[in-house]
Parts: C-alpha cells; structure tokens; sequence
C-alpha cells in the first residue's frame, strides 16, 4: 500500500484562515481609522500655531482686541486649507480674550463636516494661556 502525501490546504483549514482574517480586519480598520483622524486634528492644530503665535505677540503688546486674521497680518482663514483643515480664523474678542478657531474637513469617517476645534486664550500680564474646546469628540481634540 503506497500513501498519497497531502499536497495543498483542506477546506476546513481555509475556512479556518479566513475566518482568522475577518476577525483580525475587523479589529485594524477602525484602530487604523481612530489614528488616521487623530494625526490629521493634529496636522490642523500644528497648522493653527502660527495663528495662535500671532494673537500670543499682539497680546504682549496689548493689542488683542478686534484683531482678525488680516490685522495680524496672516493670510485669509480659507488659505490655511490643508485637507483636514478647511480654515483657520483668529479673533480677539476683547483686550484679554483670543480665540483661534479650526474649521475641519471631514476625516476618516471619525470626523464630520465643518466640525470646530477652538484655542480660547486669555491674555494676562503679556502672555497667552490657551484652552481647547470644539464640537470635535474629546478623543480626538489636541492638547492645548
């Protein structure tokens, strides 16, 4: 009696596989789509700081308020557009409030449309200190 050798994978194992497969994609596309929305709120917030610059040094020299993009001399908000960003508009409200605020694109299915990131700075003794809010879910807001 001679045997035959087993030359190849069964059903059963196949089936096996991709089943191993299907579970493994289900757990990496969305940890790999949290990561993707949080590197591009990151790139928009790394966009922000000479924005955020620009209020801190008009805020040392006691000029905030009614400042907007163009008395800071920056560019108009919609030129800061970036892929994650849409824009990106300063304003001082007041001679000790500040505000930066972040108009996002849509990103990666985890962030909509139009979705807002804020820096709210206070102005005190010359210096800025920034707060972070927005519409954005708080897994995804940079730091301040």
């Amino acid at each position: 009696m001679t045997r035959a050798l087993q030359a190849g994978l069964t059903i059963i194992e196949l089936m096996i596989i991709v089943g191993i497969i299907g579970i493994l994609a289900s757990v990496a596309i969305p940890a790999y789509q949290d990561y993707a929305a949080r590197v591009k709120v990151r790139e928009a917030a790394d966009l922000a700081n000479p924005v955020r610059a620009a209020l801190g040094i008009a805020c040392s020299k006691g000029h905030l308020s009614g400042m907007d993009n163009e008395a800071l001399g920056l560019a108009p908000a919609d030129a800061y557009s970036d892929g994650a960003a849409r824009s990106i508009a300063a304003a001082g409200l007041s001679a000790s409030e500040g505000t930066v605020t972040i108009t996002l694109d849509p990103i990666a299915g985890r962030i909509d449309d139009g979705q807002q990131i804020v820096y709210t700075g206070v102005c005190d003794s010359g210096r800025m200190t920034w707060a972070v809010t927005g519409d954005v879910s708080s897994e995804y807001l940079p730091e301040s």
